[in-house]
């Protein structure tokens, strides 16, 4: 701007000083050329302004009305909607009350391979499928659907939160997930309509199993006929008679009372089912970091509590199924571990999943 008012009384000047003639519309047009550059400083000076004030507001206000939407399969009384009920609450605490996280159960958004989808589409923001339902979209996580893999609980944490989930998370990540905590899906058992005493009862019955190719080929391995049928059908289908029996773990059983049409329980632990919390890559790395942050935190501890919660409803409602009338049967399970080896021969198929379990046994 000085240098305007400079150039403009210099060009006065030389014009008196010269003795020329200064004719009007010559000091008009530098009248309206001084007026033009005096508009434009003043429209940059509101563009800088308007764009500082945005820059503030996107990094600080932008997230007072953030609502993440997550959705999954389980009722309101089981495991998954507890971790995520945790989830939420810190979310909220790590934000300020400035994000908010609407969960909604029950495949309300859709069966659990639909809303994994729905990340990708961008019309969900969390899920928390079965290990095996997630496989589809990251093959690397098959390792984690194979019988009698863990020993037990705290074996299955030790791998979950050491190398192996880090390595899976990886995984994950390069197939446009982000891993926010593996959640458990609970330890699985055989309910049938007649009791099952050993392996030799199994030999073709048919067994509900998830459509997960792993849990298939184990239980034609076990001897019996698996019917990969959708779980929306499934009592319907025990008490037609279509299926014999299914595997399950205690919460969704009683849940969902299975236990009026398929009595009894073959406590076999035949494998313990891992779920994984996931979002988006794209829409978490599109969110400020203090928010990213707060939803790493948010899987951790919900993880840890979901995990918790699973172990003592397990607990608790064995004795609530006793009372209810199921009966419990104990096979021998070495006959069980010992058929499971072909489906680590058919599903340990790379150089990868065999490092990993190699790992997994380590941990033993």
């Amino acid at each position: 701007m000085q240098t305007l008012y400079f150039t403009l009384f210099w060009s006065v000047e030389i014009i008196f000083h010269e003795g020329l003639l200064v004719d009007s519309w010559y000091t008009s047009g530098l009248q309206m050329m001084y007026q033009r550059q005096k508009e434009i400083m003043m429209k940059k000076s509101i563009a800088v302004g308007i764009i500082a004030l945005a820059s503030i507001y996107s990094t600080s206000s932008w997230a007072e009305s953030l609502v993440l939407r997550a959705g999954h399969s389980a009722n309101l009384s089981e495991p998954y909607q507890k971790g995520l009920e945790k989830f939420a609450e810190v979310v909220e605490r790590e934000t300020n009350g400035e994000v908010t996280v609407q969960i909604f159960p029950n495949n309300q958004l859709g069966n659990e391979r639909e809303m994994i989808e729905g990340l990708l589409l961008g019309t969900l923001d969390i899920t928390v499928p079965t290990n095996g339902v997630l496989t589809n979209f990251v093959s690397e996580l098959s390792i984690f659907d194979l019988p009698f893999l863990f020993d037990d609980r705290q074996h299955m944490y030790r791998v979950m939160d050491g190398e192996v989930g880090e390595r899976l998370a990886d995984s994950m990540q390069d197939n446009g997930f982000k891993l926010l905590g593996f959640y458990e899906a609970g330890v699985r058992h055989i309910v049938t309509q007649e009791p099952v005493n050993s392996i030799e009862d199994l030999e073709r019955q048919r067994i509900r199993t998830m459509q997960i190719p792993a849990h298939v080929a184990s239980f034609n391995a076990f001897g019996a006929n698996a019917s990969p049928l959708a779980y929306s059908e499934l009592y319907a289908a025990l008490e037609a008679g279509v299926v014999d029996g299914a595997e399950a773990a205690f919460t969704n059983y009683q849940a969902q009372r299975f236990y009026e049409v398929a009595p009894y329980l073959a406590e076999v632990s035949w494998t313990t089912l891992v779920a994984d919390l996931v979002m988006s890559e794209d829409r978490f790395q599109s969110l400020p970091e203090n928010v990213q942050q707060a939803l790493m935190t948010a899987g951790k501890e919900s993880a840890q509590y979901e995990r918790q919660v699973y172990a003592e409803m397990d607990a608790r409602i064995r004795e609530e199924l006793l009372s209810a009338g199921v009966e419990f049967t104990q096979p021998e399970l070495e006959p069980f571990r010992e058929r499971s080896q072909a489906v680590y021969s058919e599903f340990v198929d790379t150089d990868q999943k065999q490092e990993l379990l190699d790992v997994i046994e380590q941990l033993r």
